[in-house]
């Protein structure tokens, strides 16, 4: 929501996501919030990303900490949406007309089978209780509300809620609760299936490389 965003609830991987197409310009870590590619309109055409069955619902939960980091994460879900192929919901996307943005927040959270955390100086102030009450008190409500979620069930929780370094951000403006160092975070180097790997691994639950089966061993010793 409008300086606000939120969580999940079910857990389930509806598919596997299958990617590998050209998606064409990139976000680097230099060029945040700047338009690194052409509008949309006038990019050549991507191929389309399948997604196998019902695409997971990702929300994103961010702080609006400036209008460079607001139109960067509006880029990312872009991306994510329409290039990956998730089901993506984004407070800006929200705005056509006078609504109840704490309910709003609350559907997102009990709807969403993922939550992106969007790592920034704002968001981690105020997801860890530093900022004053009238700041950013969207970002506030659902850090408040994934904070009771880790509590409730951490193991479910660790595996729904995925930290998300941008472009330019820095792995310390994670919130301490989501712990970073011990626990995996995601650190996106460009808005490229590439770049994106690792989170696309997490959301549709299919390991880069398949353990193999366990061999039936030598054979008998030679009498």
């Amino acid at each position: 929501m409008p300086e606000q965003n939120s969580f999940t609830n079910t857990g389930t991987n509806t598919g596997p996501v299958i990617f590998g197409g050209t998606v064409h310009g990139s976000v680097r870590g230099g060029d945040v919030g700047r338009a690194a590619a052409p509008p949309r309109e006038s990019r050549p055409a991507s191929p389309s990303v399948p997604v196998v069955g019902k695409p997971p619902r990702v929300f994103i939960t961010y702080s609006h900490d400036n209008e460079r980091h607001y139109d960067l994460v509006r880029e990312f879900a872009t991306f994510l949406r329409a290039d990956v192929g998730l089901d993506v919901r984004l407070d800006q996307w929200a705005d056509d007309g006078r609504r109840d943005w704490s309910l709003w927040a609350i559907e997102q959270l009990a709807e969403a089978d993922f939550v992106l955390v969007i790592a920034s100086p704002d968001y981690k102030r105020r997801a860890e209780g530093a900022e004053v009450p009238h700041l950013g008190r969207g970002a506030q409500f659902e850090a408040a509300m994934i904070r009771d979620n880790l509590t409730q069930d951490l193991p479910g929780a660790t595996r729904r809620i995925l930290p998300v370094v941008l472009p330019g951000r820095r792995v310390e403006e994670i919130p301490s609760f989501l712990n970073a160092y011990s626990t995996t975070r995601y650190e996106i180097t460009e808005f490229t299936p590439a770049g994106v790997e690792e989170l696309l691994v997490a959301i549709t639950g299919v390991a880069r490389f398949a353990m193999p089966e366990i061999g039936g061993g030598p054979g008998p010793a030679p009498n």
